[in-house]
């Protein structure tokens, strides 16, 4: 257990274990149960697996639109509904299906910790195939693009999933409708780009990956940063 856990297990999951702390750890005002967010993490990691066949069957689809793999059209097709719609999907159907009607959900800044939580047991899955299949190699550059961006995603979704969570409690479905609808569509949109950016069609300029990962990863934290500082319950 000792060589798998240092050479695989290690370098794919301690970067999730860092920004997962890091995110559990400004939650001060009302700290979530450990065990419910253990439970979020292992269900992000175990709905992901849904995601292999999804994103095979999506991008096929996507073939027979487009006429070719490859290509702009592809590329787009591809980051922004073969991959970013199916993965930020899928966590956000661990959030509804476990998270939402919960008691514990009910402060602010939760949301961000759920939605953090689902979003890294997915990214650490993910993480451990790929150190599996190209080696430690690329955990670095995983540790320094990946995970900070599935964290980034998972803030975006959890900001609006709150406000949606805040107008339910308050009884406007409208407002909650929008803000759930918010929830998935801005992290996809963000999740598209990033991935659209490291695709062939994207990759003229690489300096524009670098600006939008510095900006993502800025504004993540600034949202972080002003959920735990200004926490309140939900609902009022």
């Amino acid at each position: 257990m000792k060589p798998i856990f240092y050479f695989i297990l290690l370098p794919a999951l301690l970067p999730v274990f860092v920004l997962l702390y890091y995110v559990y750890s400004k939650d001060k005002v009302e700290r979530e149960p450990l065990t419910v967010l253990i439970r979020v993490f292992a269900l992000g990691g175990l709905f992901s697996l849904l995601d292999i066949p999804a994103e095979s069957f999506a991008n096929r689809l996507i073939v027979q639109y487009t006429g070719s793999a490859s290509g702009m059209t592809f590329d787009l097709y591809s980051n922004f509904l073969g991959i970013a719609l199916v993965e930020e999907l899928t966590k956000w159907l661990v959030l509804m299906v476990y998270i939402w009607k919960i008691r514990d959900f009910d402060y602010r800044y939760d949301g961000i910790v759920y939605a953090a939580a689902a979003s890294l047991g997915f990214a650490g899955l993910e993480n451990i195939l790929y150190v599996l299949r190209f080696g430690t190699s690329v955990s670095i550059g995983r540790a320094l693009f990946s995970i900070p961006g599935h964290t980034a995603f998972a803030v975006f979704m959890g900001f609006f999933l709150a406000r949606a969570k805040h107008w339910d409690l308050r009884g406007s479905k409208l407002l909650c409708g929008l803000f759930l609808l918010l929830s998935v569509a801005v992290p996809v949109c963000i999740h598209g780009i990033y991935d659209f950016l490291l695709s062939p069609s994207g990759q003229a300029s690489p300096v524009s990956f670098i600006l939008f990962v510095i900006l993502l990863d800025a504004l993540a934290w600034l949202f972080i940063r002003h959920e735990f500082r200004t926490d309140r319950p939900l609902g009022q």
